[in-house]
């Protein structure tokens, strides 16, 4: 019953976007509970391989999860120590620098002449201070003195300073002044701690509590859902300390190789900061380049500061990052982005440094839940958007370029015949579709035929390459081997290819000529006809062995079905070929009503017209050669296409 009343809930829009909203107001308004709660996860989430990895080795679950969090808090105190001393020093020196600062400073703003405006305000300041000035006081025996404005003695007696008793502070007051501010700390540490201590060593149980709460009904999908948020936090938490830490110790070597003090410092500031996403490499290249300025006497080494940072950061966020992160967290960059934003306001400094991983449970949410589908849409690392719709918006958008790198990439990939079928004809249906409901204009509908004639046109005579058009040539090698002979001695077999409506029908009717072996067959396309009763009249006047009728839906089907009916009265010998572009998810009910009316087949792809009409024309050969071999013994045989 829960189960179903949450799966309703997350259906509804109105329902969801009320219960997001309140999702957000409690945790924004539990923020102090939450946000240790959080992080006691995320530090699970980061220790449990190495948990795993001891338990493989033999040793007890207990054992395993307090060895490794020990060994966690020896090297974070390791490096806190040695951080600490380096800052310690720092913090000691910082004074002597303060004379190079100001020459440095000196040498680069030197004082300029004022302008005329400059010193206009300096003279307004001078005339207002003068006013305001207070009037001097007058001397005992004056007028006021004489009204008893003024006493000498009342004078007096204010000039004698007060003395205040001050009380020593104790020892407990001293020692709550010194550690007070860090107990809070201190305490939430340690609730941390012990909670990571629990959830590492009963993983199990809070996977059942949370399989429990969803329901029986849907164990399989609560499962699926637990695991790849563990897998790619853990993988993303591992790749990004992994990443860090490399990246601190080559900070950190760099700059004692250019002779920065305290690089060790510097090194382990920039692993550290980096784990806040955007706002931690630009404070890791800040800080050690401000020290490079007040350290050194000239302008070589904050100069070579800032190459270090810009050669390693390029490389970071060039090649590096985007080839692993993209493969880790599955969320693009924009993604992450907008959701540092959010956190950061809803939890501050602590959301900042966990926004990645509650990403990352939402975009994996978003994939398993039906009405968090939206999340894996907005954060996922490439737009789910099929080819062919990409495609379509590229041409609606009048984005010729981008439409034709589409094409171009696809072909790289995959036959010809598969890039017509999968996304230039479903681009057309697309179009029709919009047309017929008046949301296409014109002008976009002519630019969409223009861009894929002129693609068309771009590939003829042009021989297919690559694996999948050797691949091809491969299946076919027997087949044209075994009719090479007869190609060679017999003319090429007259199709007529006829448009049922528009340009969209000759379009695909000149993408499929492509098809065809130029020696073997030759196709005649009729456009343009003003009545079903012109179309017949063309085709029977030039007596084709084979019609093929081009459709691309949606409408046009009463159409098309009155063309085949026609051509069927007036030429019932001549095998007709519909093809109905684009339309496999539902072809049974349309090839039934093509087929009442006359139609020999009905076929959704140019792949399948391709094969019927090299089909019919082995057919043809073969009762070519049992006509020939009949008439040398005196037996007739009649020979169709």
């Amino acid at each position: 019953m829960p189960s179903s009343r949450i799966t309703s809930t997350l259906r509804d829009p109105f329902k969801l976007t009320l219960l997001i909203f309140a999702v957000i107001g409690f945790m924004y308004f539990t923020a102090e509970v939450l946000k240790p709660l959080s992080l006691a996860v995320l530090l699970s989430f980061a220790l449990a391989p190495a948990v795993r990895l001891l338990e493989r080795s033999g040793l007890p679950r207990v054992a395993s999860v307090v060895l490794a969090v020990v060994l966690t808090l020896l090297l974070l105190g390791g490096v806190g120590y040695v951080v600490g001393q380096q800052l310690t020093s720092l913090a000691n020196q910082l004074p002597s620098y303060q004379g190079n600062i100001e020459r440095k400073l000196t040498g680069v703003m030197r004082p300029q002449e004022k302008s005329a405006a400059d010193r206009l305000t300096d003279l307004a300041d001078r005339v207002t201070a003068k006013l305001e000035k207070p009037a001097p006081e007058k001397k005992a025996g004056s007028e006021e003195a004489v009204d008893g404005s003024t006493n000498p003695a009342e004078a007096d007696s204010r000039a004698i300073p007060k003395v205040q008793v001050v009380q020593q502070p104790s020892f407990q007051e001293r020692l709550r002044t010194a550690i007070g501010p860090y107990l809070e700390n201190l305490g939430v540490g340690s609730f941390v701690l012990i909670l990571v201590l629990f959830i590492l060593v009963g993983r199990e149980d809070l996977s059942d509590r949370i399989i429990s709460l969803f329901g029986s009904r849907q164990v399989s999908l609560t499962t699926r859902t637990i695991e790849e948020i563990g897998q790619r936090i853990s993988r993303y938490l591992a790749t990004f300390a992994l990443m860090n830490s490399a990246y601190g110790l080559v900070i950190g070597l760099g700059l004692a190789v250019i002779g920065v003090p305290y690089a060790v410092l510097w090194g382990c500031l920039a692993a550290v900061t980096r784990f806040i996403p955007y706002v931690g490499p630009a404070v890791a290249f800040v800080l050690p380049l401000v020290f490079s300025f007040a350290y050194s006497d000239g302008w070589l080494q904050p100069l070579a500061v800032f190459g270090l940072f810009a050669v390693v950061e390029t490389a970071l966020n060039s090649f590096l990052e985007p080839i692993i992160y993209g493969k880790t967290t599955g969320v693009s960059a924009l993604g992450l982005l907008v959701a540092a934003m959010f956190w950061t306001w809803l939890w501050g400094t602590m959301g900042l440094l966990l926004s990645t991983p509650l990403t990352l449970c939402l975009a994996v949410l978003g994939k398993y839940v039906p009405g968090l589908r939206f999340f894996a849409t907005l954060l996922a690392e490439e737009a789910d958007l099929e080819p062919h719709v990409r495609f379509y918006q590229r041409l609606v958008a009048l984005d010729r370029e981008g439409a034709v790198a589409i094409l171009d990439s696809s072909l790289k990939s995959m036959p010809r015949v598969d890039v017509f079928d999968q996304l230039v004809i479903p681009a057309l249906t697309l179009s029709e579709r919009d047309a017929s409901q008046d949301e296409l204009g014109e002008q976009e509908q002519a630019f969409v035929w223009q861009v894929i004639n002129e693609f068309v046109e771009s590939l003829a005579g042009i021989p297919e390459l690559g694996l999948a058009a050797l691949a091809t040539a491969v299946d076919d090698g027997a087949n044209s081997e075994d009719h090479a002979e007869v190609s060679a001695a017999t003319t090429p077999v007259s199709i007529v290819g006829l448009a049922a409506t528009d340009t969209s029908d000759a379009l695909v009717l000149r993408m499929l000529n492509l098809f065809l072996p130029p020696a073997e067959f030759e196709m005649e396309i009729i456009t343009g006809a003003t009545s079903p009763l012109h179309a017949t009249e063309q085709v029977a006047a030039r007596e084709p062995k084979l019609v093929l009728l081009s459709h691309v839906p949606p409408s046009g089907l009463n159409q098309t079905c009155y063309l085949v009916r026609k051509l069927r009265a007036q030429l019932p010998e001549l095998p007709i070929i519909v093809g109905r572009w684009g339309t496999v998810g539902g072809t049974s009910s349309s090839a039934e009503r093509l087929g009442s009316v006359g139609a020999t087949n009905v076929v959704f792809t140019l792949a399948e017209a391709r094969d019927r009409i090299l089909a019919r024309l082995q057919t043809s050969r073969d009762t070519g050669i049992v006509e020939t071999s009949s008439q040398a013994t005196g037996v007739g045989t009649a020979s169709s296409v």
